[in-house]
């Protein structure tokens, strides 16, 4: 799959044990820093199981860049969020129900909306991912309440393994994922922040 379909060679360490944790049917939460390729340790899962994997992202302009490359990768994906016309929205619901979709990207308002969730428990959910993820946390530095009500409507869908992706999360934030999405085994792993390429300098002023 890596080869024939992402065109990469290997896995970096952080990524194998991710895909290892989500294929083994784990709740995971994966603390890893931004361009790490956090995307992948979803992707390749959904390749693999037989159902439809729902993205959950908090931007819309992220979904928008991430759906393009897969459509670039031949993966069937959409997205449901406020930028579709009426006429997209129903054909990509339209989809979402034939299963015709491997990935479906939304926002976690979209989540809680009792019609959508009604939607996609007409298919198999493999997998349910959370990027953002310290969103769900109050002590996440951009909480957002709609993350609180996706525990609800994932357990709606027959309570599918989670995987939830962050590059910032203190050990309060981590405890509150958990909680607050009520995977209190959550699997943990946790390849650190450090970012090579950025350096931090500290200058001396008079005033």
């Amino acid at each position: 799959l890596l080869k024939k379909v992402f065109g990469i060679e290997r896995l970096r360490d952080g990524q194998r044990r991710v895909i290892d944790s989500v294929l083994d049917g784990n709740d995971t939460l994966a603390i890893m820093p931004t361009g790490s390729g956090k995307s992948l340790c979803y992707q390749i899962p959904a390749r693999i199981f037989p159902g439809t994997t729902i993205v959950v992202s908090p931007l819309i302009s992220l979904m928008k860049d991430q759906l393009e490359k897969l459509v670039e990768l031949g993966i069937g994906a959409t997205q449901v969020n406020s930028s579709l016309t009426r006429e997209e929205e129903d054909d990509a619901m339209e989809g979402i129900a034939s299963g015709r979709y491997r990935i479906v990207f939304c926002t976690p308002e979209r989540l809680s909306v009792p019609e959508f969730v009604d939607v996609l428990r007409r298919v198999q959910i493999s997998l349910v991912v959370i990027d953002e993820a310290h969103c769900v946390s109050k002590w996440g530095h951009d909480f957002r309440p709609a993350y609180l009500e996706m525990a609800g409507s994932i357990d709606a869908l027959g309570h599918p393994p989670v995987l939830a992706l962050t590059a910032t999360a203190t050990d309060e934030v981590v405890a509150d994922i958990g909680k607050q999405l009520g995977r209190p085994r959550i699997n943990i792993i946790n390849t650190g922040i450090y970012r090579k390429t950025l350096h931090y300098s500290v200058v001396q002023v008079t005033n």
